[in-house]
């Protein structure tokens, strides 16, 4: 009789051990499941999950509107666009190269007034920084048309697309 009262009161010490710790136990295993970065992940992951739909919708909008490069009138469009692209390039690198020249023109300037150079020198820099400021006008004024070009043949592009 002593052993199954032995056995009875170590079930019940364990039992009475044992119980009040399983839901500190539960609250723990619940919280560790709920990082932080799982919890933002989600909501995101919440927040944008509306717009997937529609983001392929737009891309199959896309897809519909195939098949406009065997159209001559279209394909005329894009090498208008390939050029007018160049063109404005060509542009930008020459105004570039023109600031350059105006920028060594006036570091020479200020050499030769440095240096103390004859008044005849110093009155052919200056005419030479003249010159540049021409230069670079014309070729700002070549640019802006480019540019103004490039505009109107992506805006016929798009109108023609906008046909088909």
């Amino acid at each position: 009789m002593t052993n199954k009262k032995s056995i009875f009161l170590g079930g019940l010490l364990v039992g009475a051990l044992l119980l009040p710790g399983t839901p500190a136990s539960a609250d723990t295993k619940k919280h560790e499941e709920q990082h932080r970065w799982n919890n933002r992940h989600d909501e995101k992951w919440q927040e944008h999950h509306d717009r997937r739909p529609n983001h392929h919708f737009k891309r199959d909008l896309h897809h519909a509107n195939r098949g406009h490069h065997n159209k001559p009138e279209i394909r005329k469009d894009f090498t208008d666009i390939r050029g007018a692209r160049k063109e404005v390039q060509q542009d930008r690198k020459e105004l570039r190269s023109d600031y350059q020249e105006l920028r060594k023109d006036r570091a020479e300037l200020r050499r030769d007034i440095r240096n103390g150079a004859s008044k005849q020198e110093i009155f052919q820099d200056r005419q030479e920084i003249r010159g540049d400021f021409k230069e670079i006008t014309k070729d700002r004024n070549e640019l802006q048309q480019d540019q103004a070009r490039l505009e109107t043949a992506r805006r016929e592009l798009k109108a023609d697309l906008r046909k088909r």
